[in-house]
């Protein structure tokens, strides 16, 4: 539990220094300690309370184009991700969410960039990848993140958006982990427990978003990320003592 509740933190550093993140650092950890069923849904809860809510107020300068499309395929393959997640075997989804964070890792480092032009298929299948890995593990964010960094999004647009994304998706997911049984008296509770490390993470990268470059905000997210995907690994429980 303790390296869950620092893994809260750090993901609340990221989400609210970046707009993203979040799910990256705490799935791999949270799903060795809690389970990948409770980490999941505790994710979409105490997420949504901390980041979604004050969005309600700050919806502007949103690149709606792009957006709609990406949050319906969203909407409709979110509900594939969490039959997965909730009939799936705990040891390989762990092991599927630790290979996205990776490849992850490696399309963000890599500065992968998009040339062809952003199709409403293109975006609608972003959505769906999104939609298929964030019902799973929470992790719908990071496919549309390396699309819109690959298109060179600024970096302020791209947190804002992805801010939004969240309000428009988070629904859909707790309708989708409801109907599957994974909102559960203990799902609440430890996300009652990882919302106070939660809200200071987030609020102290709110507070150093202003003061990085795109370049050091890059490298500081992305470095929490591959050490969060490198604990998490199934392969290392037995030195761990999970």
């Amino acid at each position: 539990m303790p390296a869950a509740l620092f893994t809260a933190f750090l993901a609340g550093l990221a989400r609210g220094f970046s707009g993203f993140g979040s799910g990256l650092i705490y799935m791999p950890i949270a799903s060795a300690a809690l389970g990948p069923r409770v980490a999941v849904a505790s994710l979409l809860i105490f997420d949504f309370i901390v980041a979604g809510l004050p969005m309600l107020r700050r919806v502007r300068d949103i690149e709606l184009k792009g957006m709609l499309p990406v949050a319906a395929g969203i909407s409709l393959f979110t509900p594939v991700g969490g039959w997965i997640a909730a009939h799936g075997d705990p040891t390989v989804i762990r092991w599927c969410i630790s290979a996205i964070v990776f490849l992850a890792i490696l399309l963000l480092t890599t500065g992968v960039k998009w040339h062809g032009r952003e199709t409403l298929p293109v975006t609608l299948a972003v959505g769906a990848l999104s939609g298929t890995f964030g019902g799973m593990a929470a992790l719908s964010g990071i496919v549309v993140v390396i699309y819109w960094l690959a298109r060179d999004l600024d970096p302020a647009i791209l947190r804002r958006n992805m801010f939004t994304l969240l309000l428009l998706t988070a629904v859909v997911q707790a309708v989708t982990f409801a109907l599957n049984g994974l909102l559960t008296e203990q799902v609440f509770a430890i996300s009652a427990l990882m919302l106070l490390p939660y809200v200071a993470g987030t609020f102290i990268g709110s507070m150093v978003f202003p003061l990085a470059s795109p370049r050091t905000f890059r490298k500081i997210v992305y470095g929490m990320i591959l050490c969060s995907g490198i604990v998490g690994l199934p392969l290392f429980d037995p030195w761990l003592g999970r």
